[in-house]
């Protein structure tokens, strides 16, 4: 036998058949192309004597088949059962591949054939092709009888279905079968199949014609739809279940018709009739219709209920949702608020939080239930239709509960309660007067209470309402509610915690920080706060000796308590040193050794003056001012030299203290000269307004901030007029962004600080800042304050700019003038304290000083004495002359008698009276107490105990003493 251009499939056929059955491939002109082993098996023909031949020549002859007795009804199978499956009809004899038995030619494979082949009997490929088009699946088609191998003849079974190759010429996949084997395998499996599909699967099967009418339903989808069979064939969905997606469900089924790709997973809701609760949803997928011609039959739709995994699905979604919701800032009432916004509607038709008083006020709150008498205030409420309202009680409002309320009992023992059905005639409904009227208004079905607990503190309760659509809840509702609920506790919680905190800082900063400032002749100041949490910055006006004044401003890096305690401490360091009337340079390096101290960084054994200024140092005047004089000479000009080894061979790293990074400016006026001397320790320089409009600011020596290394601290001295305006101020007012108008820097929380009042006590510091935003403004400060410090300030050039033109249209009143800087510079949420201090300068004229440059000689006391009591009278201060004659006569007679020349008397009439005396020695007085046997000794003790205060300022040609006393 010929096999040219025959394909030899011989291997790869025996997975699709089996018990018995063997398969062969023809093609459509009826020639062989396929033959499988179980092929050669069953017939006995080796596959290269049958490839490339004709299969009509496989089938006995009619006479032959006669001889037998044989006939195709005899031995064909039972009739397949009328129903989904119907299998094909049999070929007519005679005209194809699968022709029973007697209707062909002797195909001459048998013992003794020629191999020749009747014309006759060969059948028309074409004829066999459009015989069997329609017949899509491997149909019990009958029996043949079929040559052997070995010349006998066998009968079989046969069943036809088009190759899986597919078009025109694809031909045909012949499956057979001894006369005793079962059905064909494909078409008995395909049988049972679309009778399981139409009859017992639970997957619900819609099919629709080309016109998207119903003409088959299986009894799954009845009952998910509710409507027999009988009344829905011949309609289209949208008429039937116009409730169940009908739009949806006609525009995919149209799609699948006109693309023929079909559509999968697709959901369509609906409420059942077993359920009509509750909407349940069904997962469907459609797909095309066609016959073997490939003409669109219809669409088919199987659906499944996928409920409770949509459910699920929700659920999660819903939490992660509330997840990312819910405590977006440090507020209690936003907290709770966003607890509402994520589960209405979704979860419930409204809710309210209440929340214990010690939440709002950030106050402890203990482990275990509620303690009787606990007050639960609103928090949030929501509901969900616009119309309604939002609950019976306002936000803030006392919120109380009837003694048998489910409230009451998850507030007791913390466990969440499911209230499924709730009857009106309840007792705690009808001893509620306020949610009693609510609930039966709304027609509440159901609800839910949730206790709000973190860390066993029990902080509030939530409460969820259903009467809508959505039907009672579950179990699975109050799972869901439990899991926010105490994703919403701990937000609160540390909530409390961050207002807690807050608090004690504003306590304890309040309290550091100077109420009202004191009152000074030479100065009219104003101060004012903004409190963000920070906790170090501070201005503060000191008095001292002389009818001088000095003005102070300082800020503590760091955040929180421990901040505002080295606030604290610098402050009060600020006060004992300004007590030894030191130049501002020489304070500054004192306080540079007390920070160092405190930080550990020179360690137990420096001694205290160990970084002293250098009082002979001197540089250039700057433009309009004074020689810059002072500093400090211990510290290395650098970072690297600070790790250089010192005398000793010994490293001194720099501090690491709280204190450690402060910068600090200190200022001194005097209005008898009007002179000010200003130093600066890594502090913003302050600004100056003249009286004729010009503003400017100082030109400060620039130095490291304390504890930090950096060159020697110097100060620098200019003159001003009288009601020239001082503005010094912290970092924190130039922390707005460097364009244009103040920027308002990213707060989750929306809060708005309170504006600071007219005794300083401030803003209330925004409850918005969270801990990463606390650790960003940390690093934002300490960034300004370093390139402020090796930059000279440039970096906060530009806001620097806007504070002096606001400065130039700043009105006559000091008060204002700082509110009014205040507006302009700061952020609506700052992120940062800050201090402002304005100073309109005052000159004391020579009304009130008098002074006196006297001889060294012992004789000149008595005209001391004489001098004050004539110049006391002048000012009526007649009542103060015994004790001033006194104070005066002592110490002159001092500096007479210990000191040298020059020597001079002043008094000064200020908010006090101030003797002083002036010689060129800059020995210092030491107070001696007398033993009743001395001559002498009492002379200072006599001072001391005629004033107030007394002390010892050193100047650069001597000393002066001097004694305060108070005027009534």
């Amino acid at each position: 036998m010929g096999t040219g251009g025959v394909t030899r499939r011989s291997d790869g056929l025996e997975p699709a058949v089996a018990g018995g059955w063997a398969k062969v491939v023809v093609d459509a002109r009826g020639v062989v192309t396929g033959w499988s082993s179980s092929a050669q098996r069953l017939l006995g023909y080796p596959a290269d004597r049958v490839l490339g031949r004709p299969a009509v020549e496989l089938l006995a002859t009619a006479h032959e088949a006669a001889a037998l007795g044989w006939s195709p009804a005899a031995a064909a199978p039972r009739p397949a059962r009328s129903g989904p499956a119907t299998a094909a009809a049999p070929p007519p004899a005679g005209t194809g591949p699968t022709t029973a038995g007697g209707s062909g030619p002797d195909p001459g494979l048998g013992p003794g054939s020629d191999g020749n082949r009747r014309p006759d009997a060969e059948p028309h490929p074409r004829a066999a092709s459009a015989e069997y088009a329609g017949s899509a699946s491997a149909a019990d088609a009958g029996s043949v009888l079929l040559r052997h191998g070995d010349g006998a003849l066998l009968a079989c079974r046969v069943g036809i279905r088009p190759s899986a190759a597919g078009g025109p010429d694809a031909g045909w996949e012949v499956l057979l079968g001894p006369a005793t084997a079962g059905p064909a395998p494909d078409s008995e499996l395909d049988r049972a199949l679309l009778e399981a599909l139409f009859t017992r699967s639970p997957v619900g099967l819609f099919v629709v014609d080309p016109q998207l009418r119903l003409i088959r339903v299986n009894p799954a989808a009845e009952g998910m739809q509710g409507v027999a069979v009988e009344a829905v064939l011949g309609k289209r969905p949208g008429e039937v279940w116009p409730e169940f997606s009908a739009d949806l469900t006609e525009r995919v089924m149209g799609q699948v018709l006109r693309t023929g790709r079909p559509v999968i997973g697709w959901e369509k809701h609906g409420r059942p009739p077993g359920d009509p609760g509750h909407e349940h949803v069904y997962s469907t997928s459609s797909f095309r219709l066609e016959d073997a011609e490939g003409r669109v039959l219809g669409v088919a739709d199987a659906a499944v209920d996928v409920t409770e995994r949509h459910r699920a699905q929700e659920r999660l979604k819903l939490l992660a949702e509330g997840g990312a919701r819910i405590g977006t800032s440090l507020e209690v009432t936003r907290t709770a608020q966003e607890l509402a916004e994520v589960t209405v509607p979704r979860l419930a038709d409204s809710m309210a939080v209440e929340v214990l008083e010690e939440v709002l006020a950030g106050e402890e709150v203990f482990p275990g239930p509620v303690r009787p008498g606990a007050v639960l205030r609103r928090a949030a409420s929501l509901a969900s239709g616009p119309a309604e309202p939002a609950g019976v009680y306002a936000e803030g409002e006392v919120s109380t509960f009837p003694p048998a309320a489910p409230s009451l009992d998850a507030l007791t023992d913390l466990r969440p309660r499911l209230v499924g059905s709730v009857e009106a005639d309840s007792a705690w409904v009808l001893q509620d007067p306020a949610r009693g009227s609510r609930i039966l208004q709304d027609r509440v079905h159901s609800l839910m209470v949730v206790p709000l607990v973190a860390q066993g503190r029990v902080l509030g309760v939530a409460t969820f309402y259903r009467w809508g659509a959505q039907g009672p809840f579950r179990d699975d509702d109050l799972t869901l509610a439990t899991e926010l609920a105490g994703r919403t506790a701990v937000c609160l919680d540390n909530t409390r915690r961050y207002l807690r905190e807050r608090n004690t800082l504003l306590a304890l900063q309040r309290t550091l920080l100077p109420g009202e400032l004191p009152h000074h002749h030479g100065v009219e100041v104003a101060h004012e706060y903004v409190h963000a949490g920070t906790g170090g910055d501070w201005v503060d006006v000191v008095p001292l000796s002389g009818a001088r004044v000095a003005l102070v401003a300082g800020s503590v890096p760091g955040r929180g308590v421990a901040t505002a305690a080295a606030m604290g401490r610098l402050r009060a360091a600020v006060h004992t040193l300004s007590d030894l009337d030191l130049d501002p340079e020489e304070l500054l390096a004192r306080m540079d050794d007390l920070v160092r101290r405190l930080g550990g960084g020179d360690g137990p054994e420096e001694p205290l003056g160990g970084r002293r200024y250098d009082r002979g140092a001197e540089t250039p005047a700057p433009p309009g001012g004074a020689p810059v004089t002072g500093g400090r000479t211990g510290a290395p000009a650098t970072e690297e030299a600070a790790q250089t080894p010192a005398a000793g061979g010994e490293t001194r790293p720099p501090a690491t203290g709280t204190e450690t990074g402060c910068t600090c400016l200190y200022l001194t006026y005097d209005p008898i000269s009007q002179r000010c001397a200003v130093a600066s320790a890594g502090h913003p320089a302050p600004a100056v307004a003249q009286p004729d409009g010009t503003v400017r600011g100082l030109d400060v020596p620039a130095a490291a901030p304390l504890g930090r290394p950096g060159a020697p601290f110097r100060r620098t001295e200019v003159d001003l007029p009288e009601n020239a305006v001082l503005v010094l101020y912290t970092p924190g007012l130039l922390q707005a962004g460097a364009g244009g108008a103040p920027e308002d820097p990213a707060d989750p929380s929306g809060a708005d600080p309170s504006g600071a009042g007219p005794s300083g006590a401030g803003r209330a510091p925004d409850q918005g800042q969270a801990t990463d935003e606390d650790r960003a403004a940390d690093q934002g400060r300490a960034a300004d304050e370093r390139r402020a410090a090796d930059q000279g300030g440039d970096a906060a050039e530009p806001a620097r700019s806007r504070l002096l033109g606001t400065l130039a249209r700043a009105p006559g009143s000091v008060r204002e003038t700082g509110r009014m800087l205040l507006e302009a510079l700061m952020p609506a949420r700052p992120r940062q304290d800050a201090a402002l201090l304005v100073a309109r300068t005052h000159a004391l004229g020579p009304g009130r000083v008098a002074s006196w440059d006297l001889p060294s000689d012992p004789a000149v006391v008595s005209t001391a004495r004489s001098l004050v009591t004539r110049q006391l009278s002048a000012w009526a201060l007649d009542d103060a002359a015994f004790a001033t004659e006194l104070i005066a006569s002592e110490l002159v007679t001092n500096a007479i008698r210990y000191a040298g020349a020059p020597v001079r008397l002043r008094l000064i009439r200020d908010h006090v009276l101030t003797c002083e005396v002036s010689d060129g020695s800059s020995t210092s007085p030491r107070l001696r107490h007398a033993r009743t046997t001395d001559e002498g000794g009492r002379g200072l003790l006599l001072v001391a105990q005629c004033s107030e205060r007394w002390g010892t300022r050193y100047t650069e040609d001597g000393k002066t003493i001097w004694a305060e006393q108070s005027l009534a």
